[in-house]
């Protein structure tokens, strides 16, 4: 659904680095898929909540039939070549306590997550080339939905086109608040970024140089 999702890479080889709850150290595993999405399964999932910044962060939150909670949170980055060719790709997935994932999920379904509408179904919605769409996606059984938006965090586009901020937006942001309340994303994917060997990555349309002395 909508324009407003970026186009999914196609994955030539990944790294997996594989961390213990929000805190940890990190290593090098053999190649494979574990950091991609879970699919849904109707005979062991009830609902996924699965919130993607760009295609370099997502979010998952799982409640099990059996009542029970998981949830991860993946990062990942492109190492490149001197020409800033993608090469592979380098992850990171950490496993997120199950008492904060059930906490989460609970106070998301409060604010309307389920019902967050789609940058296409928005009147007034401003959607440009460059920049950062987060997606909310929701799956329940026979439900795969998915409401996406373009710099959700921004003003300057509505204020320089002077039009007022639609309160399907706010009401986004308020979602997004609220994850991050508990889980600080940025700062998260920060810790990740700073952690890389030295070299040349690139995510979200971003060239980064990590040097010897960076931190």
């Amino acid at each position: 659904m909508g324009s407003c999702k970026p186009s999914p890479h196609i994955l030539r080889e990944i790294f997996v680095i594989l961390v213990l709850f929000l805190f940890g150290t990190f290593a090098f595993g053999q190649p494979n898929s574990e950091h991609n999405l879970t699919e849904f399964d109707s005979l062991l999932h009830l609902e996924i909540y699965r919130v993607d910044v760009a295609e370099f962060q997502r979010l998952e939150l799982i409640k099990l039939n059996n009542g029970k909670f998981e949830g991860s949170l993946i990062h990942s980055v492109w190492k490149t070549n001197r020409k800033e060719k993608q090469r592979s790709e380098i992850a990171q997935k950490i496993k997120i306590p199950a008492k904060m994932v059930e906490k989460l999920m609970r106070e998301l379904k409060n604010s309307g997550y389920e019902k967050l509408k789609d940058c296409n179904e928005i009147k007034d919605y401003i959607v440009g080339l460059d920049g950062t769409t987060i997606t909310f996606n929701l799956l329940q059984n026979g439900i795969n939905q998915s409401a996406s938006y373009w710099e959700l965090k921004s003003d300057y586009y509505y204020k320089t086109n002077s039009v007022e901020i639609p309160n399907e937006v706010m009401d986004a942001r308020k979602t997004f608040e609220i994850i991050n309340n508990e889980i600080d994303l940025e700062k998260q994917f920060q810790n990740f970024t700073n952690r890389l060997p030295i070299g040349k990555y690139m995510f979200n349309g971003i060239i980064m140089e990590k040097r010897k002395n960076d931190g």
